[in-house]
C-alpha cells in the first residue's frame, strides 16, 4: 500500500507566485488609475468645449444678442425689445433696477423677447472694465445657455449690476467675475474669462453699435428696431405689449 507523501511546498517558488500576483495586482490598479484620469481630462475639456472652441460665442442671435423669451422654440416673437447696456454704466444699473422686475414679465409672454446686447462703451482707453464684464457674461451665457435657456446668465448679469463698481474704474478682477459666475450657477466658464475669450467678437460688434446714427448712449431700447423713449416701466410694459399682439 503506498502512502500519499505530503506535498512538500518550495518556497522560493511561493514567493516568486505571490510577487507575481503584487506585480499583477498593481498593474491593475495603475491601470485603472490612468483610465480614471483620462475620463477627468475628457471631461474637463467638455466643460469648456463651450467656451473656448471659438472666439464667436454661438448662443447669440443673429445680430449678437442673447435672447430672454417665453416663445416655443423655433417661432418667432412679435415684439423684440433690445436692451443695449454696459455693465460699467451707472445709468443702465438705474435702468436695471427700476425696469428689470418690468421685462422679467414681459419676457414671460410667448410673443415677446428681450434682446440683451451688453457692449464695450465706458473704457475709452481709462480701464478695461465694460471689456472684463462683457466677456465674463458672454462666457457664462455660451457656458451655460447652449439649450436657450438663459436663467443662470440672467443671474450673473444681475450680479454684475448688484456689484457695480465706479464709472471709470478698474472694475472687478477676473477672480471676481469667475467668483459671481459660480454663484450664479456657471460651470467652465473661467478659463474663458482668463482668456478673454471673446473680447475681439465683443470689440467688433460694440463697433457696430457705436456707429450706428441711433445710437446715442447706453442704456438704448429698440422695439422692433425703432428707439423706445425711456418714461416709466407701465408706459414700456404697455407699448411691448401692444407691438406683440
Amino acid at each position: 500500500m503506498t502512502q500519499n507523501r505530503p506535498k512538500i511546498v518550495d518556497p522560493r517558488e511561493a514567493e516568486r507566485r505571490r510577487s507575481l500576483m503584487f506585480k499583477i495586482g498593481a498593474a491593475v490598479v495603475l491601470v485603472a488609475i490612468a483610465a480614471g484620469i483620462a475620463i477627468w481630462a475628457v471631461v474637463s475639456n467638455q466643460e469648456d468645449d463651450n467656451v473656448t472652441a471659438s472666439g464667436t460665442p454661438t448662443v447669440v442671435t443673429k445680430d449678437g444678442a442673447l435672447r430672454i423669451t417665453g416663445a416655443p422654440a423655433g417661432t418667432a416673437p412679435k415684439a423684440v425689445l433690445t436692451v443695449v447696456e454696459d455693465f460699467q454704466c451707472p445709468a443702465c444699473g438705474s435702468f436695471e433696477s427700476s425696469f428689470g422686475p418690468t421685462l422679467k414679465e414681459l419676457a414671460k409672454n410667448p410673443n415677446v423677447a428681450i434682446d440683451y446686447k451688453p457692449i464695450i462703451f465706458l473704457d475709452q482707453g481709462r480701464t478695461s472694465y465694460s471689456a472684463n464684464t462683457s466677456n465674463a457674461s458672454m462666457c457664462v451665457a455660451q457656458s451655460s445657455a447652449t439649450n436657450g435657456d438663459m436663467t443662470v446668465w440672467k443671474k450673473f448679469h444681475d450680479l454684475l449690476f448688484e456689484n457695480q463698481m465706479a464709472e471709470g474704474g478698474a472694475g472687478p478682477s477676473n477672480d471676481q467675475l469667475k467668483g459671481w459666475a459660480k454663484d450664479a450657477g456657471a460651470a467652465g466658464a473661467g478659463q474663458c474669462i482668463d482668456d478673454d475669450r471673446f473680447g475681439a467678437w465683443l470689440k467688433a460688434r460694440s463697433s457696430e453699435v457705436l456707429n450706428d446714427p441711433g445710437f446715442k448712449g447706453t442704456p438704448w431700447l429698440r422695439l422692433n428696431g425703432t428707439t423706445v423713449e425711456l418714461s416709466t416701466p407701465d408706459a414700456l410694459s404697455a407699448a411691448v405689449l401692444a407691438a406683440a399682439k
